[in-house]
Order: structure tokens, then C-alpha cells, then sequence
């Protein structure tokens, strides 16, 4: 009969991150930030510096709790490495300066011309959503500085405010389109190359992870993490006599059998463990945080569901499956192909030993 079992083929691919992908987005957020930092504690000290005795008492103070609180963000990032907080804080301070100096004038009600970075800095740093309310939020205040009702604020020309508000909408609109199409590109790059590692890391025949996943991904998921994966036991399972299956009932049949066999493994074992085709007949079973013993006793389980599963030939032929298995444990992910070959060599005892066996080097169970 045909196994009825319910599988979950797409788990292992939860383990599968495109990092390095995010990892340039990352870098080019953090590069935006902090030379936006380093113009503005350089900026900002200048202009106190040189125009302490020209600005308002107000705007000089405001100059210089901006400088330390953006010396505080830099500080709490050494900390804790929160990239998206301190962007946030950092964006918010600038936009509070900068409506201080709209406000205020700067010198030579020179304050306007210093807003219009504010866009592109933002939806690099922010992105879209946080950028353009941000940048909304700064046009909005300043048409309020410029044109609401006088509350202290300096006087600027019409022609100076009409261009203002002009070039700001330009660059706001500019900036989001560039940032949205970029982000954009960004997710669809990041879909592609993650259907990418998939295809590579995937049996195409069963759908189960390949040889390729386990050494070019999951040994260095379990390096990164040893507290969630360590010890490794691992089983090496061969089909007996597939061969003779593929000789006698035809390749398409093997095929059969060995999607089957994908199924069993997937109901079987438990959804932490790793089940991948190794090759040809031959799979392997990572179960992490499991010793050699307490693997015996899951393999033996599935040995003896094997042993009684029956499959349906085209001719309505009933056939039996029985599997050989060798175990072995690596306590550190450096010792994996030490394991792995242990875990073949009493694979191979297994077969000397007549088959449908699992064998290990603390037990042996046997039909």
C-alpha cells in the first residue's frame, strides 16, 4: 500500500537564509548613517564653534544637545549593535535640528539651504515607509514655519520660501522613487537567490535536502549555533537490494520507491532532524542533541516500519522494502566526516550481516 503519511518537505528549507544578501543592504544602511553622523558632529561643532556669538542662546544650546545625544547613539550602537534604533533617533535629532533652523534662520537666513539633504539621507536609512513620512513630515513643518502665523521665527522672501518648498518637493519625490524602485529590486533579488540556494540544495526527484545542503549549509548552521545542535548522531541508510527493485520492476518503479521512502522518513523521524538524499539509494539522518543510543532506538522504529511497508506495482505486485542503517556521533561539527564514515563503515557491516540491520557502537537490532 501506498504510505499515507503526512510530509513536511519544505522544513528543511526554513534552515536555508540568503544573508550576505542582507548583509550588503545592511552595510550600505549603515554607511549612509554614520557618514551622516560623522558630517553632522563635524558640521555642527564648526558652526558653534564659529557662530556661537552670532546664533540665538536657544539655537546654540539645541547645536550642542544634538552633538552629545548623536555621541549617545553612537555609543549604544558599540553596545548593542541595534542599527535600526539608532538610525530612528539619529533621523528624528537631525529633523528636530533642522526645523530649529528654519526657525532660528542660521546665519544669513542661510537655515533652508541645509534641509534639502534630508530626503536622501532618510530613505537610505530608513527606507521607504519611515523615510517618506519623515520627509512629509519635514515639508509639512517648514511650510508651516514659512507661511503659518508668526511665533518668533525669522523672516524669509517669498521668492526664497516658494523655491524652497519647490526644490524640498523634488528631492522628497525623487528620493522616494529611487528608494522604492531600489527596494524593489532589492526583494526581487533577494526571492531569486533564495529560489537559487533551494534548486541547488534540493533532490529534484524526492524534494529532500541534497549532500550539497549538508556541507555547504547545514554544518555551518550548526557551527554558528553548537548549544542547538550539538551532538550530532547521524545514519547512514541504504535501500537493500535496490538494484534488484530497478532491475526487476523497471526504473520508473525505483523512482517510486524511493519518493516513498522520502515520505517514511519524513513521518518518522522527528521534524528536528535533517533527512537528506545522499546519493542513489543512500540517505542520511542528522538528529541533533541526540546521543548514538537514544538514535538506535528512533532507527529501529523505522527499520521495522520499512520492514512492513509494502508497495504497489503498475502489475498490482506486492513488494517489501527493508533497509540497512549505520550510526555514529560527532560531538563537534569538525568531526562530522569522521562520523559520517564510522556511520559507513557499520552501514557496510550491516550489509556483511545480512541486511535490515542497524548497527552502531553501542547497540545492534536485527529482524
Amino acid at each position: 500500500m501506498k504510505s499515507k503519511a503526512k510530509v513536511n518537505k519544505h522544513n528543511w528549507r526554513n534552515l536555508i537564509n540568503i544573508d550576505s544578501v542582507y548583509s550588503f543592504d545592511k552595510q550600505r544602511q549603515m554607511f549612509s548613517l554614520f557618514t551622516m553622523i560623522a558630517i553632522s558632529l563635524v558640521l555642527i561643532t564648526y558652526l558653534v564653534i564659529a557662530n556661537h556669538q552670532v546664533y540665538a542662546p536657544m539655537l546654540t544650546a539645541a547645536l550642542i544637545l544634538v552633538n552629545l545625544t548623536i555621541v549617545g547613539c553612537i555609543i549604544y550602537f558599540i553596545k548593542t549593535r541595534e542599527i535600526d534604533a539608532i538610525a530612528l533617533i539619529t533621523s528624528v535629532i537631525v529633523f528636530v535640528m533642522c526645523l530649529a533652523l528654519v526657525y532660528t534662520g542660521g546665519k544669513q537666513n542661510t537655515a533652508l539651504y541645509w534641509l534639502m539633504f534630508y530626503p536622501v539621507v532618510v530613505f537610505a536609512i530608513l527606507g521607504v515607509k519611515l523615510g517618506g513620512w519623515l520627509s512629509s513630515a519635514m515639508l509639512l513643518s517648514s511650510v508651516v514655519l514659512l507661511y503659518g502665523p508668526d511665533v518668533g521665527q525669522v523672516v524669509y522672501g517669498e521668492v526664497e520660501k516658494t523655491r524652497f518648498v519647490a526644490a524640498f518637493s523634488l528631492v522628497l519625490v525623487f528620493s522616494f522613487i529611487g528608494e522604492y524602485f531600489r527596494h524593489r529590486s532589492h526583494l526581487a533579488i533577494a526571492d531569486i537567490t533564495l529560489e537559487q540556494k533551494q534548486h541547488a540544495y534540493t533532490d529534484q526527484l524526492t524534494g529532500a535536502p541534497n549532500r550539497r545542503f549538508i556541507t555547504s549549509h547545514f554544518l555551518n548552521l550548526a557551527a554558528s549555533r553548537p548549544a542547538h545542535y550539538l551532538p550530532l548522531s547521524i545514519l547512514l541508510i541504504d535501500l537493500d537490494k535496490f538494484k534488484s527493485l530497478n532491475d526487476t520492476y523497471g526504473h520508473d518503479f525505483g523512482d517510486t520507491v524511493l519518493i516513498e521512502f522520502t515520505k517514511l522518513l519524513e513521518s518518522q523521524f522527528p521534524a528536528t532532524a535533517l533527512k537528506a538524499r545522499y546519493g542513489g539509494e543512500e540517505f542520511v539522518v542528522i538528529l541533533p542533541q541526540l546521543t548514538t543510543i537514544e538514535a538506535s532506538i528512533l532507527a529501529n522504529r523505522f527499520r521495522e516500519c520499512v520492514q512492513q511497508h509494502v508497495l504497489l506495482t503498475d502489475k498490482q505486485q506486492h513488494v517489501s522494502l527493508t533497509c540497512s542503517i549505520g550510526i555514529a556521533q560527532a560531538n563537534h561539527v569538525d568531526d562530522y566526516n569522521q562520523a559520517l564514515k564510522q556511520a559507513d563503515d557499520y552501514l557496510y557491516q550491516a550489509k556483511a550481516q545480512g541486511r535490515n540491520k542497524v548497527i552502531c557502537a553501542h547497540a545492534q537490532h536485527t529482524d
